[in-house]
């Protein structure tokens, strides 16, 4: 059987921990310490990897920065002839707390996906934490933001959910119970 790979997207750098744009590593961060396992650099893929042999697991945080995050996984997939691959990366267009489940479709302009998309196509799984939109702030600058303290006082009881999403998908490696049990849907207001 096939390793699965979990790869968080961020950037590297404590300039941007706790960022919008960085949550795929603060989840993969929570995974890592409820699994027991903690992440070692790798300079051969240019990322932070933590293995679970038992669970035929990687998990991974390239340190490539966000846009080009496609070349460190894809490195490490092609190594470790990886076919499972769920990528937890923010979304804009969920509203903040929201948690989906999806294989395949657009990057929806996220430039971390669409640089894994342009290496190996987009046939691949997501977990997607929505982060909401803002009408005040530019994307790029409200992305590379800290979350608002009412936001981060809600940041632990999401991260539990989405470490309890992705233990039970690499315990049952079913994709279609993950979707139905775990997605939770939050209202959209914009900030």
């Amino acid at each position: 059987m096939s390793p699965i790979l979990i790869a968080g997207l961020g950037n590297p750098g404590s300039k941007y921990q706790h960022t919008r744009h960085n949550i795929g590593f603060d989840i993969l961060d929570s995974l890592s310490h409820c699994l027991g396992i903690g992440f070692e650099p790798s300079a051969k893929f240019n990322a932070l990897i933590a293995k679970l042999p038992s669970k035929e697991l990687l998990l991974i945080k390239p340190q490539t920065f966000m846009n080009l995050s496609g070349s460190s996984i894809a490195s490490i997939m092609n190594f470790y002839k990886i076919a499972t691959l769920l990528v937890v990366h923010d979304d804009l267009d969920l509203a903040f707390g929201s948690i989906r489940f999806k294989k395949g479709g657009s990057s929806g302009g996220h430039n971390g996906l669409k640089s894994i998309d342009n290496l190996f196509g987009n046939d691949y799984y997501r977990l997607r934490f929505g982060i909401s939109k803002s009408e005040k702030i530019p994307v790029v600058d409200y992305v590379l933001s800290k979350f608002s303290s009412n936001e981060f006082e809600e940041i632990p009881s999401l991260l539990n959910h989405c470490v309890k999403s992705l233990e039970f998908f690499i315990d049952n490696k079913n994709f279609l119970l993950l979707q139905n049990n775990f997605t939770k849907n939050i209202k959209n207001e914009t900030l």
